[in-house]
């Protein structure tokens, strides 16, 4: 029995171009490229609030109190509303936003965690985050956070920043220059002694 190479590779193409084929035309098909995500960037209009989780109804309708307009006139827009997507932010927002208190999720391992953080960042590894739903349980859905990782190259924090976005966080930035850019800065961290 001789074997023709020709004829094997002949099948092996042909079932290849069939399954890309039959997995390109079915609703439930793997995506072959991955779709490079894009983040949507937050302007510094946020940091001229005094305090970014702080505006709500009540300070829209008090703005608005003597004027006829019923409450559902009021443009939606005007509220800080629930985001659409994570928002990325860059350093002086970020910074701003830790001034006031917002809290920080460090996406990074335990590891680099214990090596040094932002101060006061709690950590929930991107990878290995459902071992950590207490923690993630017991921050308010409805506050500002934010998901910083190692620096601008690492993406683990835009990951995890979806993962909670998914999980009903409804404001969710990430901080792009992560901890690496905050460290430079000489901006508050928390080191091992």
């Amino acid at each position: 029995m001789k074997i023709n190479l020709k004829k094997i590779f002949s099948i092996i193409l042909i079932a290849v171009l069939v399954s890309l084929v039959y997995n390109h035309f079915n609703g439930n098909g793997l995506k072959l490229i991955r779709n490079e995500r894009v983040l949507v960037w937050e302007s510094d209009s946020l940091a001229s609030n005094n305090r970014a989780d702080d505006l709500n109804i009540d300070s829209v309708l008090s703005k608005h109190k003597n004027e006829p307009a019923s409450e559902d006139s009021i443009n939606k827009t005007e509220v800080i509303e629930s985001f659409n997507e994570p928002k990325a932010i860059e350093l002086n927002l970020a910074y701003k936003l830790f001034k006031d208190g917002i809290q920080f999720i460090d996406a990074r391992s335990p590891e680099e965690f214990s090596e040094g953080h932002i101060s006061g960042a709690v950590n929930i590894p991107f990878y290995g985050s459902e071992n950590y739903l207490k923690v993630i349980n017991r921050l308010d859905k409805n506050k500002v956070v934010v998901t910083y990782c190692s620096g601008a190259d690492c993406d683990i924090s835009t990951l995890s920043g979806d993962e909670l976005f998914k999980m009903g966080f409804k404001k969710v930035y990430v901080f792009v220059g992560g901890y690496e850019e905050w460290r430079k800065n000489n901006f508050p961290v928390t080191k091992p002694k």
